[in-house]
């Protein structure tokens, strides 16, 4: 990897880590302090660290987290932003008056994946075991969100489905473990079956 490469790897981890932060701090002063648990929040900011680090282990496992809702995210939201009508209505909280911090955390949206993925690219992965860096993640924050969570907030989906549509039939805890056992497994299929990123 040449030295343009890891300096820009560097700026964009330094400014990943710096908006990460920023998204715990409108965690803490907007929601309850279980929004700093938000599996986007964490992952911007771990994605930072190994951007910084060149760490491709830590964005493969931040992204076998993300990837399928922030794929299912970003299709809601160009939806209503060419027709003017709400899809799934999971984006529809960014057409409402929020504050410019809240706005500005959310379009990272938009730009993280192809970061990642770019990111990947360049790094290369070393280990095909990132997957249990996820599984413990996701398991961990399920249950510190529903210790210090609320089906208000309803932080990573995890009292109720914040879906329209019912992805996995059955039990709430059921489905959601299974869902991300799924996203989790395509999702490091896809990364690992890659040539480019080996």
């Amino acid at each position: 990897m040449n030295k343009p490469i890891k300096n820009f790897l560097f700026v964009l981890g330094v400014i990943y880590i710096s908006l990460g932060i920023l998204a715990f701090y409108n965690a803490i002063k907007y929601t309850e302090i279980a929004g700093v648990l938000w599996f986007s929040y964490v992952a911007f900011f771990l994605i930072g660290i190994g951007l910084l680090t060149r760490n491709s282990y830590l964005i493969a496992s931040q992204l076998n987290i993300i990837l399928i809702p922030y794929i299912i995210w970003n299709i809601d939201f160009f939806y209503i932003l060419l027709t003017g009508n709400s899809l799934w209505g999971i984006t529809n909280y960014f057409f409402t008056s929020r504050p410019t911090i809240a706005q500005m955390i959310t379009l990272q949206h938009l730009i993280t994946i192809p970061v990642s993925l770019l990111a990947i690219y360049f790094i290369k992965l070393k280990r095909k075991d990132f997957w249990k860096l996820s599984a413990i993640q996701v398991t961990l924050f399920f249950f510190l969100v529903r210790i210090s969570g609320s089906p208000g907030e309803n932080v990573n989906c995890v009292f109720e489905n914040c879906l329209p549509f019912q992805i996995i039939p059955g039990p709430h805890i059921l489905a959601w473990f299974l869902t991300y056992v799924i996203m989790i497994s395509l999702t490091t299929f896809f990364l690992t079956r890659i040539r480019i990123f080996k």
